[in-house]
């Protein structure tokens, strides 16, 4: 038997190193934190090589520009590969005044791009639910401050204070109603089988039954509050959300080539969806949607993608070519089109009241203008007015990242108050 003694080498070596460790418990830590921030630097790193390959819009002219100025930039931008087609219409007093089109609708075909072609608009579809929910209050069908639990009494949220949540909370996303990006790109669909919206909103509603402000607190964008109007619009006609955008919005301001699917009278018109290979989402979709459904082709840095629809309507689900656009956007802006002048006050108040129904963005104080944008898988739009001159410009495009709104200002800058130039 071997007795240590209290001087035993060992003892004394091995009793520093116990010390040592437990002295150190913030090496993993530091270690962690050197990993992570090693993380942060690679992913930075990457992000900014993406970008430098990334596929990038032309920059616009500046200053005073002409329709010819217009046209060139609509053909940089499909050069760049921005968007692959783009078509462009302007209306001034209900009339169409200029229309342009440019890029390649369906190169499998080998067709080019028209004013005639017709683009997924996704959230400018807004507009027509609102108008929609505002000619159902003129023929008293519907109270616009009526709360939504009057009209879907299994509309449930986790509220215990303040006001109920009304029409026209929703109309303008005052509701206090979480968004549903990104969830909304995993609810992509291929068939024409749309659900009745009403279902799918019950379907849908309990992952977003808490909400991020008491209902007129504040003003956020939520897509959920408009598949709610869908489902309002639903309960007081009984009919299914589109066939009443259809009848009382579509048909009444003219849209010809307007509709919810590619049906046989628009399909030969379809502008095909591209995406860019490398985006902001691309890395994310791999996780939210099948992309072998999702794709058709790649063709360099271009994803040429199938046609698909998304399963909530209400607030993304129109079709429509540039003109139809436009008509959309004079209904919501011009007295008479298809709303009485002190509702559509409503949807194009003075600039010092409430915010716009339907509308989301309003800006520039010496020209004042309302505009509502849409993006989603594939297409881009920009759709805006000048109340104060009669004026709607709207630009749809095949391209997830297309420069819709920059394709509108430069649009509005050729096309000033007093037209000067003939061209």
């Amino acid at each position: 038997m071997i007795v240590k003694s209290a001087a035993d080498p060992v003892e004394e070596f091995s009793r520093p190193c116990i010390r040592q460790r437990k002295g150190n418990k913030a090496m993993p830590l530091m270690a962690a934190l050197r990993r992570f921030m090693g993380l942060v630097v690679f992913l930075a790193l990457l992000g900014v090589s993406l970008y430098a390959i990334a596929i990038k819009p032309p920059r616009a002219p500046q200053g005073d520009v002409s329709r010819d100025d217009v046209t060139r930039y609509l053909d940089d931008v499909v050069a760049s590969d921005a968007a692959t087609a783009v078509s462009v219409a302007v209306m001034r007093d209900g009339e169409v005044i200029w229309e342009h089109a440019a890029g390649r609708a369906n190169p499998f075909d080998d067709r080019a791009a028209t004013t005639a072609s017709v683009y997924h608009v996704w959230s400018v579809t807004k507009v027509a639910t609102a108008l929609a929910v505002l000619d159902l209050v003129e023929d008293g069908l519907l109270d616009i401050d009526a709360p939504v639990t009057d009209l879907l009494p299994w509309f449930e949220v986790e509220q215990t204070e303040g006001r109920a949540m009304t029409v026209r909370d929703l109309l303008r996303h005052t509701s206090g109603l979480k968004d549903t990006v990104p969830a909304v790109f995993g609810w992509l669909r291929y068939d024409e089988d749309l659900p009745n919206q009403s279902e799918y909103l019950r379907l849908k509603m309990p992952d977003y039954a808490s909400l991020r402000f008491l209902p007129g607190e504040d003003r956020r964008y939520s897509n959920l509050g408009y598949m709610v109007l869908g489902a309002v619009i639903e309960a007081v006609t009984g009919q299914t959300y589109e066939d009443v955008v259809r009848e009382r919005v579509l048909g009444p301001a003219g849209m010809t080539s307007a509709d919810f699917v590619f049906n046989t009278d628009i399909a030969p018109d379809e502008a095909l969806g591209s995406h860019p290979a490398i985006h902001i989402f691309s890395p994310l979709l791999p996780f939210m949607i099948d992309m072998r459904d999702f794709v058709h082709t790649r063709q360099g840095q271009i994803l040429w993608l199938n046609r698909l629809y998304v399963e909530a309507t209400p607030p993304t689900g129109l079709i429509a070519s540039a003109r139809d656009a436009a008509l959309l956007a004079d209904a919501a802006m011009r007295d008479g089109v298809l709303i009485r002048s002190e509702t559509l006050e409503l949807m194009v108040p003075a600039a010092d009241q409430d915010p716009p129904l339907g509308w989301f963005e309003t800006g520039d104080e010496t020209r004042r203008w309302l505009q509502h944008r849409g993006g989603g898988p594939g297409y881009a739009a920009a759709v805006r007015v000048y109340p104060d001159e009669n004026l709607a410009i709207a630009v749809l495009a095949s391209g997830t990242a297309a420069p819709a709104e920059d394709v509108a200002d430069l649009i509005a800058r050729a096309f000033p108050l007093v037209e000067n130039r003939e061209n």
